[in-house]
Parts: structure tokens; sequence; C-alpha cells
């Protein structure tokens, strides 16, 4: 059985990335991702704190159980959800690790468990045990997994949780990655077709690593930064030896991925000097733009951190506990100036920007400007170039 499990999550990883390009796929994955833990339903939440009556919001939801039977349960029980959340959030480690929690740390007695009304609002609805885990621990209010186990039986076993740990890393990824083509598809627009609107750049290779399609934001920065070029056969190579190294290891294996788990802005195969593109890679196995057979490429995502990032600073200051003058000072890096700019704009030496900026590194646990710009993506940032 164990063997079987781990063959299926294999499959899944895959399944994974190929949903990060194609979000009709995600309901499919989220199924699948139940089913290797034994779980009926699987849904993915954001924490919205300036929506006191309804912070608890479905981003994805599996499409074996109905979403508004979630959303229902979870709006009625509020507070309780809330506390659970809170237990959760006090017991996970700041690792890079995503630990897969069942519920067992939120009681004592099991009777008392049983007698909660959330509990039983839950066996109403044929569910009864849950397990959570925090996809993103740079903002632990995206990416809330939940797994909920079917009335009648007791909490997640540890090999169901052991099976879940090797899959969510590449969950956490592709979930990362999927917000240009949810960002697209609340716009009604497909991937393929509207590469160009995005911010960030986008290049679809083939399995030998041949560019297939790139969007007018990847061929500038192809043409502007000399971090890769197009080779006379068309495939895409980095300019750094060590670049192409990882390129190639990303490429090779799937497991490959997903090593910085829940923490996204690690997963960077290159970013010029430290401080210009931040590079990640996905593999894509199927996808209904580019056909109903296996397509066995990858698609390659570059942002260059030198271009203005829309944004809300507050929730980064919150998280963070940034000061007035950082928080001031995150706007103008996601503006994509450099210390230099800053210093003129706000009348300051360079010296003491570059302490304020380093300073923003140390509290956000970035090594770069280029990492802390990977970061503010996660709350909240348009990917759209003309929005």
């Amino acid at each position: 059985m164990t063997a079987r499990r781990d063959r299926h999550a294999d499959d899944l990883v895959f399944s994974m990335y190929d949903a990060a390009f194609d979000p009709s796929l995600w309901p499919d994955v989220l199924d699948r991702c139940a089913e290797i833990a034994g779980a009926r339903s699987c849904s993915i939440f954001e924490y919205a704190e300036n929506l006191p009556k309804r912070p608890f919001l479905i981003t994805h939801m599996c499409g074996s159980f109905s979403e508004r039977a979630m959303d229902d349960y979870v709006h009625d029980n509020l507070q309780q959800e809330i506390a659970d959340r809170s237990v959760a959030k006090s017991i996970i480690s700041m690792k890079d690790d995503i630990e897969a929690l069942s519920d067992e740390p939120v009681y004592d007695d099991y009777d008392e468990f049983l007698s909660r009304p959330n509990v039983r609002s839950l066996m109403e609805i044929g569910l009864r045990h849950r397990v959570i885990a925090f996809l993103n621990k740079d903002n632990l209010n995206v990416g809330q997994f939940t797994l909920q186990y079917p009335d009648g039986r007791g909490p997640a076993l540890a090999e169901e949780l052991s099976v879940l740990n090797k899959v969510l890393p590449h969950l956490a990824k592709a979930i990362d990655l999927s917000r240009p083509t949810q960002h697209l598809a609340t716009h009604r627009l497909q991937l393929m077709a509207a590469m160009d609107r995005l911010a960030l750049g986008i290049c679809v290779l083939d399995a030998k690593g041949r560019i297939v399609q790139e969007n007018e934001e990847f061929r500038r920065q192809r043409k502007d930064t000399g971090v890769f070029v197009k080779a006379p056969g068309g495939a895409l190579q980095f300019s750094r030896d060590a670049d192409q190294k990882r390129f190639e290891e990303l490429k090779s294996d799937v497991q490959n991925h997903g090593q910085f788990g829940a923490r996204p802005r690690k997963e960077v195969i290159s970013n010029r000097n430290g401080e210009h593109l931040c590079i990640e890679l996905q593999h894509l196995n199927k996808a209904e733009e580019i056909g109903s057979g296996e397509f066995a490429g990858y698609v390659l995502h570059s942002l260059d951190t030198t271009k203005p990032v829309s944004l809300d600073p507050y929730p980064v200051q919150k998280i963070f506990g940034l000061t007035q003058a950082e928080t001031a000072l995150v706007l103008q890096l996601a503006e994509g100036q450099t210390n230099t700019q800053i210093a003129e704009q706000n009348n300051r030496a360079v010296a003491t920007i570059r302490n304020q900026v380093n300073a923003i590194l140390t509290k956000t646990g970035c090594s770069t400007r280029t990492q802390f710009i990977r970061l503010l993506m996660s709350f909240g940032a348009n990917y759209l170039a003309d929005d």
C-alpha cells in the first residue's frame, strides 16, 4: 500500500506543475491530494485579516466536495476555525520544511472534541478530522492547505502525513507559480493567448530546452540582461556556467524542485549579480492550450526585480515588524529604485539607505534584493503589465 501511494504521489507532483500552467486542472489535483492521504476533501484558503466577518477565502477546491458546503461550514464556525489556526501556527517551525499537522493538538479530551459545535457541523456534512499545512511561511495568510477526513474514522495516520509531506513542497511551489495564470483567469484570459500582458517573463521550452514560445517581457530580458541567450539551434542557454548547471539539474528530475518548501523566494536559478533576475523553472507535461497529447517540456518564469511591482506594503510591515521609515522604503524598492536613487529622492546619504535596506533584508530573512522582491510577490502583487 505504501509503495503504491508513493507512486501515485510521484505522478501527482507532475500534475501539480501542469496545474500551475492550466488552472482548470486544480480541482483534480486536489482530489488526488485527498486520495493519497485517505481524506475525503481538500482545499486551499487565504486568510484576509481585513475581512473579519469572512476572513477565510477559498482559492482552490477539490472537485469531489461542495465548495459551498465548506464555505458555509467555515462561516458558521469562524471563531473556532481561527482558534484552531492559531494553535497550528504556534506549533509549526519556521524552517523551510512544510509540516502537515493533524488536528490532534487542538484537543486534550476526545469526547470534548466531539462535542464541539464545529466538529458536530463537520459530522453533519460527513467529515470529522482535519489536517492543516502552511504552504508559504513568508506569508502565513496565503496558501493554507487543509484536508478533511470522512466521519467514522480517526485522525490522519503517520504514513498518510508522511506521503503528504513529500508532495506538499511541490504543491507550495506550484501554487506560487500559478499566481500569474490565476490572475489571468480572473480576467477570463488564457495564458498562451495573453502572455504579453504579464509583467514577468514567460518562456515555454520543449523537452530539449528549445524555445517554443516566449512573451515580450522574456524577449526583452533575453536581449537586455545577458543572463540567457537563444542558441543557434533554438535552445535557451544561460551565460554563466553555474546558472546553466542549476538549470540542467532542475530539468533532469522533477524531484529536484520544491527544495525550499514554503520559502518560494529561495527557489531561484539565477539572479544577475544578486540584484536583477529571479528565475524559476517548472515541468510541464500536459496543458490543454498546448494540445491534448503529452508535451514533456518546461516553463521558465523570469521576474526582473528592477521593474516596478505594484502592491500594498502594509501587510509586509505588520508581518515583519517594519518601521514606518522602512515601510516607505519598501515602496521605493518595489518601484525598482537603486540605493542612489532612493538617497537622492529622500535627501539621505547612500550609506544610510544601504543600512536601512540591509535592516529590511534581515527582518524579512532575505539575502538579496532579488529575494526580497520575490517575497513581495506573495503579498498581492499585480502580475498584469497594463493594469
